[in-house]
């Protein structure tokens, strides 16, 4: 009996999902010499669906609309040997059945996890070491691990410990390196953007309560000489080792047992990890991958989600279907509705593109997310990874350069007037174009001198399907 073909059963709209097994691609990368076998397919088993794109937006999409009760589907990121980043989507289960026969050096992988899709907390705690030698990075995460606890216990009641945290390790000899994820039943946060909001807020006592000397009524409750080592020196000065900057949109966030392209430092269950799972897998490791990742929260029914807002506003409520539909935005443009601005942009960035354009309702504002050029008004050179973007304020006719890296993140380089005559014929269409404008995202308005990152860390390049 001839199979049915994927288009016959799903009709033409599936032609740009179609499925594409993983191992035909697969080939080179694989540890072993033969062919690798196909995942055997079972009837209580996970959904095979997988397709690849060389746009972050298409596999978004894809991963929104083919996603069902039974079958939540993923987007991931892996890098070839020639830099370029492929989109997958595909169950997580399928995707790690994979990529564990994958050669060592080829594990390099992403979880994108999507704007305005529910989260577990996740940290990125780092530090060099040769610039911090005294520095225990174990202890320093171990007093961290408490702080959050005490946070998450003051603001919600909730709590938790050690028990409830995977914390990998991709420490080498240069730097220290963790990956924390929180993997507590049935609770995640609204969004990463609420999570960053609430690290934020901690990231903030923590730098008052040590170099100002504020009383704060959680911190109060350790050996400030504790909290005190949290702070470490970087190239730019003094800061925490948490990282703040990995709360954007769409992030990219490295899974388990992957490493950075070249590199040899693979995430791994660091030797001081106490995560005690909810339920016991006959398969540890694909249990271990699957509670690591940020966005795979298949048990929806029960999923209470924290909100942290605003003044130290904090709440909880259960999921629904409404609270997700951002999870997509629409496919932002490359264009805005003023052609003579973004010619002016373009010459200022040459040989750099515009990514995208976003609109500000209040106050009247275009922002433009640059790629393929990364001069930084504030270092005065190019970033090595992290992109810049523009402002431009339709109301006083000026524009500024920011930086999505983190030591930029305060920084604005001087106003610059617009030239007259792109003044004067924004001034004509203004009214008439801005009084269409709808409100954006209610998170937008906050973040709009922030990133919108579909990865700002990393630039995403097309290139032909395969590794």
């Amino acid at each position: 009996m001839e199979s049915l073909k994927p288009i016959a059963f799903y009709g033409e709209e599936s032609k740009k999902w179609e499925y594409k097994p993983y191992w035909k691609t697969l080939n080179d990368n694989i540890s072993s010499d033969t062919e690798p076998q196909t995942m055997p397919q079972s009837l209580t088993g996970p959904t095979q669906f997988w397709s690849e794109f060389c746009k972050q937006i298409d596999a978004l999409i894809c991963a929104k609309e083919h996603s069902t009760v039974a079958d939540l589907l993923c987007t991931f990121v892996y890098q070839n040997s020639d830099g370029y980043r492929k989109f997958v989507v595909a169950h997580p289960e399928v995707y790690w059945w994979y990529y564990k026969k994958m050669k060592p050096e080829r594990k390099c992988s992403y979880e994108v996890i999507p704007e305005g899709h529910p989260c577990r907390a996740y940290f990125d705690l780092e530090f060099n070491i040769d610039l911090n030698p005294t520095s225990n990075g174990e202890r320093m995460t171990a007093t961290f691990i408490d702080i959050f606890c005490a946070y998450m216990l003051k603001y919600w009641g909730l709590p938790c410990d050690k028990t409830n945290v995977l914390n990998l390790d991709s420490t080498t000899e240069q730097k220290f390196s963790r990956h924390l994820i929180f993997a507590i039943k049935d609770i995640a946060f609204k969004d990463n953007l609420h999570l960053g909001r609430f690290i934020k807020k901690i990231h903030h006592d923590i730098i008052q309560y040590v170099q100002v000397g504020t009383p704060h009524v959680i911190l109060n409750s350790f050996e400030k000489c504790e909290i005190e080592k949290l702070i470490i020196e970087t190239p730019s000065g003094k800061k925490t080792f948490i990282d703040i900057g990995v709360y954007t949109r769409n992030r990219h966030f490295r899974i388990y047992q992957s490493s950075k392209w070249g590199k040899q430092s693979y995430l791994t269950l660091s030797s001081d990890c106490a995560y005690v799972p909810d339920k016991e897998s006959k398969d540890k490791e694909l249990n271990i991958f699957l509670n690591s990742l940020i966005s795979y929260l298949p048990n929806t029914k029960d999923l209470i989600l924290l909100e942290f807002n605003k003044g130290d506003n904090s709440q909880t409520r259960k999921f629904t279907k409404d609270l997700t539909q951002r999870i997509i935005s629409d496919n932002p443009t490359t264009t805005s509705k003023y052609p003579i601005l973004d010619n002016y942009i373009l010459k200022l960035i040459y040989p750099g593109k515009i990514r995208a354009c976003k609109y500000i309702k209040k106050p009247k504002a275009i922002i433009y997310e640059i790629y393929g050029f990364r001069y930084c008004n504030n270092i005065k050179r190019q970033h090595k990874s992290n992109n810049i973007y523009y402002v431009v304020d339709l109301e006083t006719m000026v524009l500024l350069q920011k930086c999505h890296d983190e030591d930029c993140a305060m920084f604005s380089s001087d106003l610059q007037w617009l030239p007259p005559e792109i003044s004067f014929q924004i001034d004509e269409e203004n009214d008439s174009f801005l009084s269409t404008v709808t409100e954006d995202v209610a998170e937008f308005e906050e973040e709009a001198i922030k990133p919108n990152n579909e990865n700002n860390n990393n630039e995403v390049k097309e290139s032909q399907p395969g590794l």
